[in-house]
């Protein structure tokens, strides 16, 4: 089987990836939801226990005394960076699960119809899930 580069030539002598953002985004976005749970949890405790961690949280002591009133922004962007990091992975997956099932199908008529929403999906998501659609393109025989 012959293996697709992983870059688009746009024009003479220049070559464009998928950028990180859209290759590496379902690492990224769980990425942002570790780290804003984190961060929440580092505001939640520089603020409600300034005179010390309960037992298990008493490790996050010595990175939340230093911050003194900046935890309370901490608590501010932690959320907001986890409702964006759950609607990112949410949108991922939506897209993931919705170019599966149109791609799954047996009938080169429904392929060729819903072709276009396919081309958009996989430019969308990661090189992998372009290359499927490369595959069942040459299955069916389409250009």
């Amino acid at each position: 089987m012959i293996k697709r580069r992983r870059e688009l030539r746009v024009g003479v002598g220049e070559i464009v990836g998928k950028s990180l953002q859209t290759e590496y985004r379902l690492e990224l976005c769980s990425l942002i939801c570790m780290l804003s749970i984190f961060l929440t949890l580092i505001g939640i405790g520089g603020v409600f226990y300034s005179d010390g961690l309960p037992g298990g949280l008493s490790i996050l002591e010595d990175v939340t005394t230093p911050l003194g009133r900046w935890a309370y922004w901490l608590i501010v962007i932690g959320p907001i960076l986890l409702v964006g990091g759950i609607w990112w992975l949410y949108d991922y997956i939506k897209k993931s699960r919705s170019l599966a099932r149109l791609i799954s199908t047996p009938s080169k008529a429904k392929f060729v119809k819903n072709l276009d929403e396919i081309e958009y999906l996989a430019w969308s998501l990661p090189q992998r899930f372009e290359d499927r659609v490369l595959e069942m393109k040459r299955r069916f025989n389409i250009k």
